[in-house]
Formats: structure tokens, sequence, C-alpha cells
């Protein structure tokens, strides 16, 4: 780590002074992701000063597709974050979604208009569920990114300035990239 990311990061024995708080629909990663951005340090570095755990392994989709957390490490970024343990628990992945994928899928509205707060950019949960193929909200077809992006990227602020690169609509029919 670098002492630029050292200096970003709060004294972990107390709250942390700057936590968004997770939205409903958000994933567990997203949230991460949000954190390490604010203090400008990576998901990774975030987990493992906040935690004292190794990061898990997250696989090609990185840490948006962030496996369940043990109890302590919910307890521990619970207190850290304000927020409660269940919040946390609610924006879990369910095991059954923790699969491999090459591409990940998106709905580039609701990314950048997020309705509880048009400047914070979430990636919902929805998205994770492998069998996820239209927006609920906007009833259309999901995009696709590499899932790879998120393994490359540090932060979710990061993740956003790679997706911008690779941002095309999903393939019509049957065709699936997953």
């Amino acid at each position: 780590m670098s002492s630029a990311s050292l200096a970003n990061m709060p004294d972990l024995g107390k709250p942390w002074p700057v936590a968004p708080r997770p939205f409903f629909e958000e994933a567990f990663g997203s949230w991460l992701g949000r954190v390490a951005t604010c203090y400008q340090i990576s998901v990774r570095t975030l987990w493992e000063t906040s935690t004292g755990l190794d990061l898990p392994n997250l696989g090609k989709a990185g840490w948006i597709l962030f496996p369940p957390v043990c109890a302590s490490a919910l307890h521990q970024l619970s207190s850290l974050a304000r927020v409660s343990e269940g919040r946390l628990a609610a924006i879990q992945m369910p095991p059954e979604w923790m699969v491999h994928r090459r591409y990940l899928v998106y709905c580039f509205r609701c990314l950048v208009l997020n309705d509880a707060d048009v400047s914070a950019p979430r990636w919902k949960r929805e998205w994770l569920n492998p069998e996820a193929e239209y927006c609920t909200a906007h009833h259309s077809l999901l995009e696709t990114v590499p899932a790879s992006i998120f393994e490359k990227s540090a932060n979710f602020d990061a993740a956003l300035g790679a997706m911008s690169r690779y941002r095309t609509p999903r393939f019509p029919g049957n065709i699936r990239l997953r």
C-alpha cells in the first residue's frame, strides 16, 4: 500500500468518517467499491485493513461479485460504516449466484441515474443474478460488460471509467456471452 493510500485511510479503531450508505437494491461489492472510492484506495486495501482478513478468492468478476462474508467481517464493516449488520447482510450475494461469467449485464440508465442519489452510481444486486436479462425498471434488454473490468479496477470509480470504453448493447436473440 502506498503512503498516499495510507494517508486516506481512517483510523480503523473508530467508525469511518465518510461511509456511503448501501442502497437497498445495491450489490455488496458495489457498496465496498464505493467506500473504497471515497478513500481513493482499492477494494482489497479497504477489505484487508478494515476486517483484518485476506481478500476472498473473487474470480474473474473481481470485487463486484463479492462472495457472502462471515459474521465477524460483517460485524466489523457494519461498525465502521455505522450501518446495521442486517442491512449489509441483505445486499450480499446468494451463494448460487456465485458462478463464473465472462460478461456481466447491467442497465446503463439505472447505473448512472440512481433514483435515490443521482450523484452516486451503484451496481444493482439483481444484475448479478445469472438469469437476469431485462431491466425491471426500464423493461429493456440489459447491456454487457467484460467481467474482468472489476478484477482489474481498484474501486468503483476506476470500474466506471473502464466501462465507458466497453459499453456495447447486448446481442439480440438467443446469443449469450456468459
